[in-house]
């Protein structure tokens, strides 16, 4: 009973450091990103928060062994390939999206898709996602860039599509050029939070 109260009392703080971390993203977005443009190109600083969390976080679902891959079927791997990504990543993406609803004129469905997908690339060795990190960060922000582009022109906003395929490669390359920023502290994070959860157990 002490042990599950701990453990609430753990994820309860996890969950408001999160909330925290969130919304001083979106304020540094708003009050200082969104003024450094180069032309047309402007740094998305919430959606590389979202694909580093995707990525440091991962899925809660361990990875298969090689014995259960080998007696699964095909449907039961793909099926659990797809489960497999970070709901936490996905969560994250909504909070954005739904700030983001407020400034621009759609829910971007692009940021929870591309949450979860960043934990399909979750690598749990610091050195292998260290190395990784900038390379993972440019091609899903360019991946959530084209995304939104496609939203938009179902929306009948095919001007905005052209304009946002035009800038989605300048725009992933500044986000993988900050994204180092975001890394190393939310590692330092995730490293800190998987030691106290083995010295409890």
């Amino acid at each position: 009973m002490i042990l599950g109260s701990v453990r609430s009392r753990k994820r309860l703080g996890e969950i408001s450091i999160a909330a925290v971390l969130v919304l001083m993203v979106w304020l540094i977005q708003l009050a200082l990103l969104s003024k450094f443009r180069f032309g047309d190109v402007l740094c998305n600083l919430p959606l590389t928060m979202i694909i580093v969390w995707g990525v440091t976080f991962g899925s809660p679902m361990p990875k298969p062994t090689n014995d259960e891959l080998r007696v699964s079927t095909l449907p039961a791997i793909l099926v659990r390939q797809l489960l497999s990504g970070s709901p936490s990543g996905a969560i994250i993406g909504a909070f954005f999206a739904a700030l983001a609803s407020s400034v621009i004129p759609a829910y971007p469905f692009a940021y929870p898709i591309i949450g979860w997908t960043a934990g399909y690339f979750s690598l749990k060795n610091f050195n292998q996602a260290a190395f990784l990190c900038i390379p993972l960060v440019l091609l899903l922000s360019f991946l959530g860039e084209i995304v939104m582009a496609v939203q938009l022109s179902l929306m009948g906003r095919h001007e905005v599509f052209s304009h946002l395929v035009m800038i989605s490669f300048p725009e992933a390359l500044l986000n993988a050029l900050i994204a180092p920023v975001l890394f190393f502290p939310m590692r330092g994070w995730f490293e800190f939070s998987r030691w106290r959860q083995m010295s409890t157990e």
